[in-house]
């Protein structure tokens, strides 16, 4: 066996094995304390570039689910509003029938009109005031003429579309940026009196006004009942919606998670090895570093 002083080889060795141990130590104690596998660039860029997309359509997931919570909302205030119309409504048609018959006084009829005229106004008033975040629902900003269908199969369709105008909402429901699939546009009939049919002249002073208004207001409910529909049918839509992203953004999820998240367990295994690793090496860099003395002790 050859013996040098100027390089110690064994000791040269033994450094280059503690580095590698110290920074695999200090890689499973990185892992450990953030859980996470992948905290910098290099510790897997395939993998990286693969769970940032992951995390990307998670975040959207996230923001869509939100999106949809908030339409679900504007939708409902909404359908209050018509729930209170619809009461209305209904009492404008009782008190109709009673002025139609033929027993009550003029007087009476007056009477009841006064109360008629009233709740009239208030559907108005109603109407006009219905908001959510400073968007007037029902008093025809969000109504559009060309959405408008007389046929039965169009009347489902005639408030939501792929190709919006001026005056439609926009509900974006999801991750990405297709039209139909993550966006489409909402449209929302005007529940004004007058968009009603319950024009000014409209009365129940004398038996033939008040036998036209059975028909107007049966026209005005159902077209009020068609607005309900649709915004229930809508807002079925949208939880519909919501659990579909639910269920996307737990697989996304746990895809990004097998990716970039630590294996604990693993990770402490790799840990307990560099720390026994650690103190071998260390004693094997003293017992090497000895190694000159025991030339000079042979010289001697």
């Amino acid at each position: 066996m050859s013996m040098r002083v100027n390089h110690n080889i064994l000791a040269m060795n033994a450094h280059r094995n503690l580095w590698v141990t110290q920074n695999a130590m200090d890689s499973a104690v990185q892992r450990l304390s953030s859980g996470m596998r992948i905290n910098y660039a290099w510790d897997d860029p395939a993998g990286l570039g693969v769970s940032e997309r992951f995390r990307a359509q998670i975040s959207g997931m996230v923001e869509a689910e939100k999106n949809a919570n908030y339409n679900i909302n504007l939708l409902a205030t909404a359908e209050g509003a018509l729930s209170v119309i619809d009461e209305k409504l209904i009492r404008m048609r009782a008190i109709a029938i009673q002025s139609a018959n033929g027993a009550l006084a003029s007087t009476d009829r007056e009477i009841a009109n006064v109360e008629f005229q009233q709740l009239k106004s208030e559907i108005t008033r109603i109407a006009n005031v219905t908001n959510y975040n400073g968007l007037n629902l029902i008093n025809g900003d969000f109504s559009s003429t060309s959405l408008q269908s007389s046929t039965c199969l169009a009347l489902g369709y005639n408030n939501s579309s792929t190709a919006g105008d001026a005056n439609s909402l926009k509900f974006h429901i999801g991750a990405n940026n297709t039209i139909g699939d993550d966006y489409y546009y909402v449209n929302l009939g005007s529940m004004t009196a007058a968009s009603l049919g319950l024009t000014t002249d409209i009365d129940v002073c004398n038996t033939a006004n008040a036998q036209a208004a059975i028909d107007i207001i049966d026209t005005a409910i159902q077209s009020k009942d068609t607005e309900r529909t649709f915004i229930g049918s809508m807002v079925e839509r949208l939880q519909n919606t919501i659990l579909n992203l639910q269920i996307s953004q737990e697989s996304a999820t746990q895809s990004e998670s097998t990716i970039r998240d630590a294996d604990m367990a693993y990770e402490m295994m790799n840990f307990t090895r560099a720390q026994i690793l650690m103190q071998t090496g260390i004693s094997m860099m003293s017992q090497a570093n000895m190694l000159p003395s025991t030339v000079a002790g042979v010289m001697g």
